[in-house]
């Protein structure tokens, strides 16, 4: 049953619970948007034509594994965190995405074959794992900000705005900056621009992780 606590006095729901959950589908998209030039920089850059499609089958297969594997851990996670275990693990996700966004634009196109298609892979599936540690709390946090149906709208509006942003913004820059004076893709640069996207994900998280509020409990 939920019931709002009485004997704690929070802040009265505003403007700025609004803009931090918003903050968090940006860095949720921040990281996703690059899922985008993923194709381009495992087939053009480092050279996998055949194999990227096979291996894009396997991690398909992850895909599907991965959020009701992480849902479930989550919902069976019975601690009592200091502030909140959605937050807890909104936390430790948006840390994993920075490592896995770059894990999967290691910039080494000489590897062999096999070395690429293992780092592929565990790229991949780590920066998944995380996505989904940070994202599936992150839907579950908009009911404990507030009970009331006027704010959780207006938290969904935002959290709209927040990911329609997030994912233009890397779509209109990141072509700017992965391709050289040649309008060759540098795997280098791209490699910078994932973790240059992870921190500044990170940062929106940690907005948000600071900015929230719960104000419903669950009992």
């Amino acid at each position: 049953s939920n019931n709002t606590t009485g004997t704690k006095q929070h802040r009265k729901f505003g403007m700025i619970d609004s803009l931090s959950y918003a903050a968090g589908d940006f860095g949720c998209n921040m990281s996703f948007a690059l899922k985008g030039t993923m194709a381009l920089f495992w087939t053009q850059f480092m050279g996998m034509d055949l194999w990227y499609s096979l291996l894009l089958i396997i991690v398909q297969v992850w895909d599907a594994i991965n959020d009701p594997l992480i849902g479930s851990i989550v919902d069976a996670d019975k601690h009592v965190y200091k502030r909140n275990k959605f937050l807890q693990y909104i936390w430790v996700g948006s840390i994993g995405l920075i490592v896995g966004g770059a894990l999967c634009f290691l910039p080494f196109p000489n590897m062999p074959m096999l070395a690429k298609a293992i780092i592929f892979i565990a790229g991949y599936v780590v920066w998944d794992a995380f996505y989904t540690v940070a994202n599936v709390p992150y839907g579950s946090l908009l009911s404990l900000i507030s009970d009331d149906p006027g704010d959780r709208a207006s938290l969904s509006a935002f959290r709209s705005v927040g990911g329609l942003v997030g994912n233009m913004f890397p779509m209109v820059i990141l072509p700017f900056i992965i391709y050289d004076e040649n309008n060759v893709m540098s795997g280098q640069r791209l490699f910078i621009a994932a973790l240059v996207m992870g921190v500044f994900g990170f940062l929106c998280f940690q907005f948000m992780i600071h900015k929230t509020v719960i104000r419903v409990t669950t009992e």
